[in-house]
């Protein structure tokens, strides 16, 4: 069974069993700076391990996008370094318009080693991707975030809009 809620529903009706839906809209700016080095690759450069960081980060969808990447299908993906070594990445960077014809960011692979958290990599990669999105003309980008995970509290951190919550459970 899914359902939705509003924005005004208490958490707890979702914890568990659901996710925030959340809007990025780009009429306001792009945001903040990233404040770290943040590389845009079209081309893998594997001298800095991004096919290592791929497999580490496979369970979140890395590995998918290292073959997309290898096949030259996908846009840009942004990286972050640690010693020369890829420690964390979001993409691709797409758009595509909507039913409306307004340009959405499409929502991307975002993830950084366990080992490399705690050093602004994560916000740095958030903050370019919507730098990003706005110098390639998206009007919005919708997201899904699991209700107090870490991406949703890096969302509401960086001041997206909670549309409200998709819920589900077995019937």
């Amino acid at each position: 069974m899914v359902w939705f809620l509003g924005p005004e529903q208490p958490e707890a009706y979702v914890q568990g069993a659901g996710t925030r839906v959340q809007l990025k809209d780009f009429a306001e700016g792009p945001g903040r700076a990233p404040g770290v080095p943040v590389h845009e690759d079209k081309q893998l450069h594997e001298g800095a391990g991004f096919a290592e960081f791929a497999e580490q980060m496979a369970a979140d969808g890395f590995a998918f996008l290292h073959e997309q990447m290898r096949a030259g299908t996908v846009g840009p993906v942004l990286t972050v370094l640690h010693d020369g070594r890829v420690a964390g990445a979001i993409g691709p960077m797409e758009t595509m318009a909507d039913a409306g014809g307004a340009a959405r960011l499409l929502p991307q692979y975002f993830g950084v080693l366990p080992q490399y958290r705690g050093h602004g990599y994560g916000r740095a990669l958030w903050r370019a991707a919507m730098h990003w999105g706005h110098r390639h003309s998206a009007a919005y980008q919708l997201l899904q975030t699991e209700v107090g995970g870490a991406s949703d509290r890096l969302c509401a951190a960086e001041g997206l809009t909670s549309l409200g919550f998709v819920s589900q459970r077995d019937a």
